[in-house]
């Protein structure tokens, strides 16, 4: 072999050395159909999730749904773990599976619209959604703003066991405000002073977020009251600088099964159960007119 022969070989090696190094995957790491699958299955069962309102579960209640799927692909979590570090050192590769991902997540969509999936449900049509919030659905603090948090509280006499309450709104936090631990905070209040609630993080990074927490009411007991921060925080130091818009608070609920509902209720908390505090306090109070009684004795005739 000449000399010029040995140095166009060496070069190929070096050249596929380089080209193995930049985008050969290591003995272990999932291919890309594999990845693009397994990925796509997750975004599903986070939308199933959020759904049936387990998202904000705890992490061992949720574990076993994403175990199924490594076990259906029939891999460790240790081999998705290490595969997915490796996709994120290599962000075109990354990017061409999540191109995948987002064509089967439309595909989905467009599937769900035509109802190929759930043709018409007769008791889904019997769900009703009512709005309950009755407040400013805006609310801008300035760093000159002297309010720490934006509360709220929603009382109502039709809230139920099995109802599904939906919050949301867009919200912008800027660097400057001072507060500390930014949060949100969706808490549904019983009359026997249990409580349930869900927290999420808030950010004050400038950008403009949608809020959306789909909470269901799971204790069969007699709610009081919707309350919770829709900005709070833990430690406030002395600026308030943010922006709240377009909120709302839905109830969704089956009104074929409120009365059926409104007695499991009642016997499963007959303590804390009274259907008078649905009535006006003045309805309760009515005065009974007493007609004045006849006299008995009768007049003497005086001739």
């Amino acid at each position: 072999m000449n000399q010029l022969n040995k140095k166009i070989l060496l070069i190929g090696i070096v050249a596929s050395l380089i080209f193995w190094s930049c985008n050969g995957k290591p003995n272990g790491v999932l291919n890309k159909n594999d990845m693009t699958n397994i990925l796509f299955e997750m975004h599903k069962l986070d939308g199933s999730l959020d759904v049936k309102g387990l998202s904000y579960g705890s992490n061992r209640e949720k574990v076993n749904y994403y175990k199924s799927i490594l076990e259906k692909y029939n891999i460790t979590q240790a081999e998705f773990d290490s595969s997915l570090i490796w996709y994120t050192k290599n962000p075109k590769q990354f990017e061409r599976i999540y191109e995948g991902v987002n064509v089967q997540l439309t595909k989905l969509q467009e599937d769900v619209k035509k109802g190929k999936f759930h043709p018409v449900d007769s008791m889904e049509l019997l769900k009703l959604k009512i709005e309950l919030w009755n407040k400013s659905q805006k609310y801008v603090f300035t760093k000159d703003s002297s309010r720490t948090k934006l509360n709220f509280e929603i009382k109502n006499s039709s809230l139920q066991f099995g109802d599904i309450y939906i919050l949301t709104f867009l919200q912008q936090i800027a660097p400057q405000d001072s507060c500390e631990n930014q949060h949100i905070l969706f808490t549904i209040n019983y009359y026997n002073g249990k409580l349930d609630s869900v927290y999420q993080k808030a950010y004050s990074d400038s950008l403009l977020r949608r809020y959306s927490i789909r909470f269901p009411a799971k204790r069969k007991l007699k709610i009081k009251s919707l309350s919770g921060e829709l900005l709070g925080s833990t430690k406030y130091k002395g600026t308030f600088h943010s922006f709240t818009d377009s909120i709302s608070l839905m109830r969704e609920y089956r009104s074929d099964l409120q009365d059926s509902i409104r007695k499991d209720v009642q016997k499963a908390d007959p303590a804390n159960y009274n259907d008078k505090a649905n009535i006006p306090a003045d309805s309760l109070k009515k005065k009974k007119i007493i007609a004045p009684k006849p006299s008995l004795k009768m007049n003497k005739k005086v001739e």
